[in-house]
């Protein structure tokens, strides 16, 4: 398997950061947008693997585009992890509804970040097994 394409839109560097140290290069091949008009030009593209999703973004919400790749693309099959301050239920659940896999509550700790992905990739029935053993010892 190669790296797991993976779109992390997030319109906070020092977020962006965290995420470009906690996802392994050897795992992650990463990609960044600061905003929901040009996520979605980059999954257009790209068509990543994995789309780690602010809820509150420049130009469309991250609910938007969750809504836009969901609904009117069609794709069910890209992993989805909405990334979000917010704790409240019902954003989380309006999430869940359009078909995410996984929510991640910020601030969180960039150690931890790379199992809490794969988790959710695992957990949507995605396999792992092409992955070589350094890297999962450097995920685990």
């Amino acid at each position: 398997m190669d790296r797991l394409r993976t779109l992390i839109v997030e319109d906070d560097i020092s977020i962006q950061k965290l995420y470009d140290r906690g996802l392994p290069n050897e795992t992650f091949e990463k990609q960044f947008s600061k905003n929901g008009v040009d996520a979605l030009s980059r999954y257009e593209l790209w068509k990543p693997d994995i789309i780690i999703l602010d809820i509150f973004l420049p130009e469309m919400t991250g609910y938007s585009i969750l809504r836009k790749i969901r609904k009117e693309y069609g794709d069910s099959d890209t992993i989805i992890i909405m990334s979000t301050a917010l704790k409240q239920g019902e954003h989380i659940w309006d999430c869940i509804q359009l078909g995410i896999q996984g929510y991640i509550v910020k601030p969180f700790r960039f150690k931890t970040i790379g199992t809490e992905v794969i988790k959710c990739y695992q957990s949507a029935g995605k396999k792992m097994t092409d992955i070589n053993e350094a890297i999962r010892q450097a995920l685990y």
